[in-house]
């Protein structure tokens, strides 16, 4: 049986009569949660549009992908996305499968289905004439050829890894305490657990409850310790400032392992990346770094979208929870590789990151987050084994999530003010953090204020008509440069390939030269009627919307007026949470000793076309400092001391959240950020 078009997205169950007929559908909850796991499962029935059809194992069809000339042989009715993924190609699903972006297009030449409505609604009449079709819309109805274009493909970012970090005294939760412990005689029949208690408290002063040593521990004891000729070395796990209770990870042959490290991991577990370093936890040397995308992203693209996918979609939060836990082992693994060292003689990982992210990671049901009053379910720092959640270090190594204040202001936010504003007494200064979901937090008198902007992906090249992440071939930096009375646009792409898209930092170029140049006024528009000559047959019309061709050719790269829209509400977003919070602390912009610009934004923005286009207007640039991943640093941090853990902890639960949901005044502060200042000239 055929799979007729969808016009919403698709979701698999197991053949289960009575699972299907109790399920209640709509389009909202629809959606497909895997991309490749399904061809790995029996017999199933997809659901579309609350109709059953079966996804036959015995027929197949062809998928072949150019212009790679990759072929793939799937069952019948597999998604496009998954089938393309099998054939071995990788391509961005920016919202989740849901689609609502329109990002996903590709030209289907052999096997064309017949348009849906959200096709129509993203793609041009010309476009769905010539094949183009959204990939998310379809599964695989017979043999199918595709072309897929460099801008949806899934391709390697910069991502940042350095910070503008501090020292701190070493003090880790796990040491390695050397013992010799005393052997058994007629006249010391303690057990073997007795005398290492013993002999630790007598040796280190540390008292270690019997409790504190784990069964498995317990099993191997004996032999451990025989083996060891009684001469052995302790790794102790030890919380709240080694004040709290003890936990034995490990006894080891002082003689065998002398010379082996013990190791900890900070994550820094972003929406876009993924971020870890390797740590010697007892010299504080960072010994490695890796980075990669985070693997959710074919689920969604920002929070919002995630959020969707854990809680609408069959297996959602699974998907998710598995996807993360596969980037962060292969980081592990790529660690420890570069660095010579194995991942059991990692003893620890501390994780960073925003609400959503360490819920997803812990397998928790964020669902609290995205309905009002958007509580989390946790805010404390969590605890656990990392093997039971997945996490292939030391058998018995730990996990430790860091606080969130807040929903939608997380463990990455508490990092920065660990790095950067941990001292109640300091001056007045501001820290933010901007991308998808911005965070700001003000220090003020010994308290502190904490916010966050619905901002959207615009930042980082998300909802932009040719947006993309800051890979190959994205546009950069745009400048507006002058010689001898002419006025010309200089376009950067990232590794000086050709333009396929834009990233934000290019956004943000784009829209400061375009101001300057007079093509947009402050209020956004884009108008011929006052644009100057020289920029007037730029102006060109795609899929209805008046654009600005920023670069020419075949694959020219156009700044759209809703890319504009969006900007706006991204950046007056950001600009209106902020101006709220100080109102709130009552403090003026005078007030402010610096700002703290935490993230890619920062390290790779031009500040002064941030300035231009209505952020941090009213501070001077020597007073902003960019301060690189300190989400980051936070985590190495509270990896390296159970102090500044700590302080983690007490930072996060002095952080005042500052809703603005709730606050009457934010409509007004966004309706006045989010024109941009004016441009030269310009009638008030």
């Amino acid at each position: 049986m055929e799979l007729p078009p969808a016009d919403v997205a698709i979701r698999q169950t197991q053949r289960n009569p009575n699972k299907l007929s109790s399920q209640g559908l709509s389009k909202k909850s629809l959606g497909y949660s895997k991309l490749a796991q399904i061809l790995r499962r029996p017999t199933c029935l997809w659901l579309v549009e609350g109709r059953r059809y079966p996804l036959n194992n015995y027929a197949e069809f062809s998928v072949h992908v150019m212009p790679d000339d990759l072929t793939a042989s799937v069952p019948a009715s597999t998604p496009l996305v998954a089938a393309i993924l099998q054939a071995g190609i990788a391509v961005d699903i920016p919202c989740g499968g849901f689609g609502l972006c329109g990002k996903c297009k590709a030209r289907i030449t052999e096997g064309t289905p017949q348009p849906t409505s959200r096709e129509v609604e993203h793609l041009s009449p010309d476009e769905l004439q010539d094949g183009w079709r959204l990939l998310c819309r379809h599964a695989l109805k017979r043999d199918t050829q595709i072309h897929i274009t460099e801008s949806i493909r899934s391709r390697p970012s910069p991502i940042l890894t350095q910070s503008a970090g501090r020292e701190c005294d070493l003090a880790p939760a796990v040491r390695r305490l050397h013992v010799t412990v005393p052997a058994p005689t007629t006249s010391d029949e303690r057990s073997d657990v007795a005398r290492l208690i013993d002999a630790v408290g007598s040796t280190h002063g540390v008292h270690i409850s019997p409790s504190g040593l784990p069964v498995k521990i317990v099993r191997s004891l004996p032999s451990a310790l025989r083996d060891a000729g009684f001469d052995v070395s302790v790794l102790l796990y030890e919380g709240g400032n080694h004040a709290g209770p003890c936990e034995v990870l490990a006894v080891e042959s002082t003689s065998l392992t002398a010379q082996q490290p013990v190791l900890g991991m900070a994550f820094d577990i972003g929406t876009t990346t993924l971020v870890g370093y390797l740590v010697d936890l007892e010299t504080g040397h960072e010994l490695a770094c890796a980075s990669r995308l985070n693997p959710q992203i074919p689920m969604g693209d920002d929070v919002v979208s995630r959020l969707s996918t854990a809680t609408q979609q069959e297996d959602g939060l699974k998907s998710l929870q598995r996807s993360v836990l596969k980037g962060i082992n292969e980081i592990v693994d790529e660690c420890v590789a570069n660095s010579g060292t194995e991942p059991s003689r990692i003893f620890e990982v501390v994780v960073a990151g925003n609400t959503t992210m360490l819920h997803l990671l812990l397998g928790v049901d964020p669902a609290p987050i995205s309905l009002a009053p958007y509580v989390p379910v946790f805010s404390s720092a969590i605890t656990m084994d990392a093997r039971p959640l997945g996490i292939h270090i030391h058998p018995h190594g730990k996990v430790t999530a860091l606080p969130c204040p807040a929903g939608y202001v997380g463990a990455d936010t508490v990092g920065v003010v660990l790095t950067h504003l941990c001292d109640p007494d300091g001056p007045t200064a501001l820290a933010i953090d901007i991308g998808t979901n911005g965070e700001v937090v003000l220090r003020h008198e010994g308290k502190f204020y904490c916010t966050s902007a619905a901002a959207g992906p615009a930042f980082e090249g998300g909802r932009i008509f040719q947006g993309m992440r800051a890979a190959s071939g994205a546009i950069s930096e745009v400048a507006l440069c002058s010689e001898a009375g002419r006025r010309w646009l200089r376009v950067t792409t990232i590794d000086e390939a050709p333009p396929s898209g834009i990233c934000g930092s290019g956004l943000i170029d784009a829209i400061a030269a375009l101001l300057d140049a007079g093509v947009i006024d402050s209020a956004g528009r884009m108008s011929l009627d006052t644009t100057p000559n020289e920029w007037r047959e730029r102006i060109v019309t795609v899929n209805d919307q008046k654009s600005f061709q920023l670069s020419a050719g075949a694959e020219a790269v156009v700044l759209t007026q809703r890319d504009i829209r969006e900007f706006q509400m991204a950046k007056g977003s950001l600009s209106a949470v902020t101006e709220v919070l100080l109102a709130t602390a009552g403090v003026g912009w005078d007030d402010v000793s610096s700002v703290y610009v935490a993230g890619a934004f920062g390290m790779f923005v031009n500040l002064r076309s941030a300035q231009r286009i209505g952020l941090l207007t009213s501070v001077p640039l020597e007073r902003i400092l960019t301060v690189g991943n300190a989400a980051g640093a936070g985590a190495k941090l509270s990896l390296c001391s159970v102090v500044q853990r700590d302080i983690a902890s007490e930072l996060a639960y002095r952080m005042r959240h500052v809703p603005m949901t709730t606050n009457l005044t934010y409509e007004d502060a966004l309706i006045e950020q989010i024109g941009f200042p004016k441009v030269p000239g310009e009638c008030a």
